[in-house]
Formats: C-alpha cells, structure tokens, sequence
C-alpha cells in the first residue's frame, strides 16, 4: 500500500513539473531575426551594369591560303610569338612535285631560247651575206619570239609555284599571344578555315551588348567602370570607343570600351561586368528601397515594413504602404510612403506581421 502512494505521488509531480514548464515555454516570447537597411535620397544619378567578354585590341583567325593536311601544329592556347615565328604546316608533297616539273619546263624552255637565239643570229649573218632569202630570216625572228615568250611564260609560272610553297606554312604577323587553337595535327585543312585565333597589342577591349531601351543614352567617349568576376575586389575604369548602329542576334547593341590601364591580372576571353551611367544628374533627389524589402497585399497595393527600434538590438516592424516608381539597379524608386532615414526590413519579410517585435542580425546592423 505504501509502495503505491509513493508512485502516485511521483505521477502526480512528475505532471505538475511539465505543465508548469510547458506554460513557461507557452509564455515565452518568440522573436524573429531580420535584416534592415536605412534609405536616404541621393543626387538622381542612374546606373545601368551589363555583361561584356574581353579581347585584345588586335585579334585575328589565322589561316591557310591553300588546302591540305595539317601535318604539325607547333602551338598551344597562351603561347606567347614573335612575328615570323612557324605555328603549322600543311603537307606540301604534291606542291613540291608541281613546282619540280615546272621548273623542268622552265630548263627546257630556256634551252629552246638559247638554240633559237643562236638560229637567229646564224641566219641574220647569212642574210647579211645575202646567202638566205628574207622569209627564211623573218622564220628565225618569229621561233626566236615564240620561244623568248614560252621561256618568260614558264619563268612565272615558276615564280607562282615557288610562292605556293611557302602557303603550306603558317606564320605569326606580329607579336602576340595565341588566344585559341582550333584545329588539330592530320586534320584536312580547307584555305581559309582558322587554325588559330590570335591576340596581339596591350590594349584591352570589352565587348557588350546594350539593350534598345539604354543605347541612345550611352556615347563615344562615355567614362565606365569594369569589374571582372575572375579578378575580386579590383575595378577598372575605361572609355566607350566604338557603337554599333544596328542591332547584332540577340537584338542588342554592340559597344566596344576600352580600358584605361593595363593589368597583368586581366587577359582576352574573361567575363566582365561593365557600369554605364545612364541618366545624368537630376536636379531633384530620389530615394531608393530595395527590391527585397517591397511586398505587395492582396488588393495589389505595394508597402514595406519599417523597423522601430527599441534598443540596440530589437524592434518593432509596422506595416507601411508605399508607392513605387521606376525599378533601377539599386531597386525601385520611393514616390511616397516612406521619409528619409526610415529602416525598412529587407530579409525575413515572409516571416513578420505587423506589430511584430524583431531582434536585429548584429552584422547587418547599419550605422
């Protein structure tokens, strides 16, 4: 009996000591870490980033003139050459055997020449001596004529053969870096068809398209600011140079800019992001919010949620309705709703009603 009064007793306490803790959980307060950003006005200055590939400010498919099989490629992608330097060569074997034979015609027309010519000068001696009749005479100069002309006609002949030869080897124009090879050892060659893509000259361009919408606001000379998502932490600054009045495959418009400074860290082929300023400075200031922070309530209506602090730490968010105007770079332009200096939450807005109190994410907080 006494056994079972201890282990009612034990029951009993057990379920008074989680009830009372499940109330003290029941009332503790549940608050939500955010992220803010203050938003000011600012001059009216607008920005538009678009992506861009650099190249070298010279660069050029080199190719054969004449076809054939590849026999050797002497290069690979980054090889730095100098002008004159031999990349590849094609087989010349049918070349070499064409230019012999011409050469044989070339000996044999010179032969011919050479007895025509002592024809011509025996029979003019008899003809002086009036021991041949004039025919005879004008027979010698016409062979000697045909057969001057035959020789000179082989003699080019020869001379194009001889310059072919050298078309079975390609050589570097200047110097440079080969950016991309292209071709590969016995592969049949057609004249024309690049072997490799060659980069030549320090001077670095990047090549963007710009939307029809942001053309017309961009110019020759326009000053721009380059990243490259290769090089972190560095930004270069460079000079629209070229624009291209028609639109290329994918409906926009080429621009070429170049860079103001060379860098070793930069090469043709890397992906850059290119900032134009599309819209000079207004005369009347703006303010910003991001994209992040606008929502948007059942009747369409657009608001935010603005941070009152209550210490260092936490606050309280309230539900602000807002008007919206152009979307940016750095969000939507604010028409109303919100004044200069107010914190509007930008992460964690999906988990927040109004009224809520908020702790605040210490490294995102702002000064």
């Amino acid at each position: 009996m006494k056994n079972l009064i201890k282990i009612t007793l034990s029951i009993w306490l057990s379920i008074s000591f989680f009830s009372c803790q499940k109330e003290e959980e029941t009332k503790e307060e549940i608050i939500r870490p955010v992220r803010y950003k203050q938003v000011f006005y600012s001059g009216g200055e607008a920005f538009q980033t678009f992506a861009g590939v650099s190249k070298a400010g010279t660069e050029s498919d080199l190719s054969f003139r004449v076809n054939g099989v590849l026999t050797s490629i002497r290069v690979v992608e980054g090889d730095v050459v100098k002008k004159g330097q031999l990349i590849a060569t094609i087989d010349d074997s049918d070349a070499k055997i064409a230019f012999q034979q011409v050469v044989a015609q070339t000996q044999s027309a010179r032969v011919q020449l050479e007895t025509a010519k002592a024809n011509l000068d025996r029979t003019k001696k008899l003809y002086e001596a009036n021991n041949v009749s004039l025919s005879e005479y004008e027979q010698a100069k016409n062979a000697f004529s045909s057969s001057k002309a035959s020789f000179e006609t082989s003699q080019q002949t020869e001379d194009l053969k001889r310059r072919e030869l050298g078309y079975y080897k390609l050589y570097v124009p200047m110097n440079g870096i080969i950016a991309e090879k292209i071709a590969s050892k016995n592969e049949n060659i057609k004249a024309g068809n690049a072997v490799v893509k060659f980069a030549s000259g320090n001077d670095l361009e990047i090549k963007v398209g710009i939307p029809e919408k942001y053309i017309s606001k961009i110019s020759n000379g326009d000053k721009v600011s380059v990243s490259f998502t290769s090089v972190k932490g560095k930004k270069f600054t460079g000079r629209v140079t070229k624009m291209s009045y028609v639109s290329d495959v994918s409906s926009t418009f080429p621009v070429t800019v170049l860079l103001d400074t060379k860098s070793n860290l930069v090469r043709p082929g890397m992906s850059a992001n290119v900032t134009f300023q599309v819209q000079k400075k207004s005369t009347e200031p703006f303010m910003m919010v991001p994209v992040e922070a606008v929502n948007e309530d059942v009747q369409g209506e657009k608001f935010v949620f603005v941070v009152k602090k209550n210490d260092d730490k936490t606050g309280t968010v309230h539900m602000t309705k807002i008007k919206i105007g152009e979307l940016r770079n750095n969000g939507f332009i604010v028409l109303s709703g919100l004044k200069e200096g107010d914190s509007v939450v930008t992460s964690g807005v999906t988990k927040i009603t109004d009224g809520l109190k908020v702790k605040f994410l210490p490294k995102y907080q702002q000064k």
